[in-house]
C-alpha cells in the first residue's frame, strides 16, 4: 500500500523541520560552551545596564531629567547603535573562525554533516545573535525606563522610535553578515578581524577623497560603513533633530546635513548583507575545509 502525496510531503517537511532543529541546537550547545560569547555578550549587558542606571538615578536626583517612554527612545538606543553592531561583528568572527583553525567544521563535515548544512547552522547562529543583540539594550533600557519614576506616555513606541530601532537591526544585520563572511573566507580570528577594521579605515578614507568632487560624494553615501552611520544616527530617524543640526550648520556658515531616502538606505542594506552571505557561502564551498 503506497503512501499519498500529502502524507509523504508532511513527513518530508517533518525531516527537514527536525534537520534545522538538530542544526539549532548545535550551534546553541557550541556557543555556549564558549567564553567568547560569555564575555562579549557580558560586556555588552554590563555597558547598556550601565547606561539605563545612570539614567534612572539621574532622573531620581534632578526631576527635571525625565527617563521616560517613548521620550528616552533616542538617548536609549544611543550607546548600543555606536557599539553593538561592533560587538556582534567581534562575537561572530571569534565563533566561526576558531571553527575552521580547530578543524571542527572538517570534523563536522567527515561525521556526514554537508558543507550546506554547515553553512545554514552559521547563518541560523547570525540570526540569533543579531535578534539577542537587539533585544538586550531594548529590553534593558525600556525596563528601565518603565520602572524609573518618571511617568510614561500612553504610546511608548512612536514611529520614528520604531525606525530607529529598526535601523539598528539592520546594522546588526549589515555587519554580522560581513564579519560571517570575513571568518569563512580568512578563516582565522585576527587577522578576520584586521581585515574588518582594514576595510573600515580604508572606505573612510576612501570616502574623505572622493567626496571633493561634488558628483561622487553620493556614491560614497553607498558605501557599507556610510549606510550604518546612516542607520545609527538618529538625526536620520527623527526630524526635528535633522532640522535642529542643520539650523545650528546654518549659523556656523555650513551646508546642510543630507541623508539618503530610508527606502534606499534599507534595500542597500539587505542587498549588501545578502552578497556578504552569498559570497561567504561559495567561498566555502569551493575549499577544502
Amino acid at each position: 500500500m503506497t503512501s499519498s502525496p500529502s502524507a509523504s510531503a508532511g513527513a518530508y517537511g517533518h525531516h527537514v523541520a527536525g534537520g534545522f532543529g538538530a542544526l539549532f541546537r548545535n550551534e546553541v550547545l557550541k556557543t555556549r560552551k564558549r567564553l567568547a560569547f560569555w564575555v562579549t555578550t557580558g560586556l555588552f549587558v554590563l555597558v547598556n545596564g550601565g547606561e539605563t542606571v545612570d539614567s534612572v538615578q539621574r532622573e531620581m536626583k534632578d526631576p527635571e531629567r525625565v527617563f521616560s517612554l517613548p521620550e528616552s527612545w533616542p538617548g536609549i538606543l544611543v550607546a548600543p547603535a555606536n557599539m553593538g553592531p561592533f560587538f556582534l561583528a567581534l562575537l561572530l568572527i571569534l565563533l566561526v573562525a576558531p571553527e575552521f583553525q580547530w578543524r571542527t567544521a572538517r570534523q563536522n563535515v567527515i561525521d556526514g554533516l554537508s558543507k550546506e548544512r554547515f553553512y545554514v547552522g552559521k547563518a541560523m547562529a547570525l540570526a540569533v545573535l543579531v535578534v539577542l543583540f537587539f533585544v538586550l539594550p531594548v529590553g534593558i533600557g525600556g525596563a528601565g525606563a518603565l520602572l524609573s519614576p518618571g511617568e510614561n506616555g500612553p504610546d511608548l513606541v512612536l514611529s520614528t522610535d520604531f525606525s530607529y530601532m529598526t535601523g539598528y537591526a539592520l546594522s546588526l544585520l549589515l555587519l554580522g553578515s560581513a564579519a560571517t563572511m570575513l571568518a569563512v573566507l580568512v578563516r582565522s580570528s585576527g587577522p578576520a578581524l584586521g581585515a574588518l577594521f582594514a576595510y573600515i579605515l580604508v572606505e573612510e578614507f576612501l570616502s574623505f577623497f572622493l567626496e571633493r568632487y561634488e558628483s561622487l560624494r553620493d556614491v560614497t553615501s553607498h558605501f557599507p560603513m556610510a549606510l550604518h552611520d546612516a542607520l545609527n544616527d538618529s538625526r536620520f530617524h527623527y526630524p526635528e533633530r535633522l532640522a535642529e543640526a542643520n539650523a545650528a550648520r546654518a549659523e556656523i556658515g555650513v551646508p546642510p546635513l543630507e541623508f539618503l531616502d530610508h527606502g534606499v538606505v534599507v534595500t542597500a542594506t539587505l542587498l549588501y548583507s545578502a552578497v556578504f552571505l552569498v559570497v561567504a557561502f561559495v567561498g566555502m564551498r569551493k575549499r577544502d575545509l
